[in-house]
């Protein structure tokens, strides 16, 4: 049987051989042909790279908007990401040939700088979509998260139950159980994937902790709130494992996408100062 099919080996590498052919064309061009002055910006190699370059930079932006797109027909998704990685990686090679390997202190060099911290950005982003959907899988196969979150209420709701026939302490710990556990939070708090004062984890310790003398039904009730907070702490340990994988990939989209953003609009400057310069000459 064979298993879902990685981005990276799309339709046998298919984008991973049409931007190594792209990329060996240009740089045979670039060796080819050789103006008298030398390999720059402003030759008709460097022309023909550079629209080349800015051409695969809107169209990388553009998968952006392509991939919340989920009725647009066309290729699957999977075919989009795999010319994505590629074709944006080879901009690292492309963009150096298009300026003859210039760089100063101005804002061309800028732009590949900041074009080359988004391409490093995406190659993490890369280990993050391979390494977190396994562990994610693991932690819920074929439950989703609200799913989850309904057997926690539902404990909640047996919990109540099973207190009210307790002394007033019990109904306490089943309130702090209740009313002081967080999920989500603050994003360091998610990163984290738990809660240092979960409500829960109190309310399992303080129940396990007390003494009291109580009949054997209500110690067997006693026993039957451990178990269901036992219960609904690993099912807490679950969410926040997955609220933690998805924060990790929400925190990568925060850099990787203003940094893409960025990237086109020193490029569009780029542009601009080029022909406006140039027009001067």
């Amino acid at each position: 049987m064979i298993g879902p099919q990685s981005f990276l080996t799309y339709a046998r590498f298919r984008w991973l051989k049409v931007s190594l052919l792209l990329l060996a064309a240009s740089i045979a061009a670039y060796l080819a042909i050789v103006p008298p002055g030398g390999q720059n910006g402003g030759t008709p190699v460097g022309y023909a790279l550079g629209i080349l370059s800015a051409l695969l930079m809107l169209w990388l932006l553009w998968f952006g908007v392509r991939k919340r797109r989920y009725g647009t027909g066309g290729a699957p998704l999977r075919g989009w990401l795999s010319a994505h990685v590629y074709l944006g990686s080879i901009l690292l090679v492309l963009v150096p040939l298009h300026s003859g390997f210039e760089f100063g202190w101005n804002v061309h060099t800028l732009a590949y700088a900041v074009m080359s911290a988004v391409i490093v950005s995406g190659f993490f982003g890369i280990g993050l979509y391979g390494f977190v959907p396994t562990p994610m899988t693991g932690n819920r196969p074929g439950e989703k998260l609200v799913a989850l979150l309904h057997q926690i209420a539902e404990i909640d709701g047996q919990c109540r139950g099973l207190a009210r026939e307790l002394p007033d302490f019990y109904p306490h710990a089943i309130q702090v159980a209740i009313e002081e556990t967080r999920i989500g939070g603050s994003v360091r708090r998610q990163l984290a994937g738990f809660d240092p004062r979960c409500g829960t984890t109190r309310a399992l310790a303080m129940i396990q902790e007390h003494d009291e003398r109580l009949e054997s039904k209500a110690r067997e009730a006693v026993n039957q709130l451990v178990e269901l907070l036992a219960r609904k702490q690993a099912l807490l340990a679950r969410v926040r494992r997955d609220g933690r994988y998805k924060a990790l990939l929400e925190l990568w989209l925060v850099f990787h996408v203003p940094l893409a953003i960025a990237s086109v609009v020193l490029v569009a400057v780029h542009v601009f100062v080029v022909l406006y310069y140039g027009a001067l000459a």
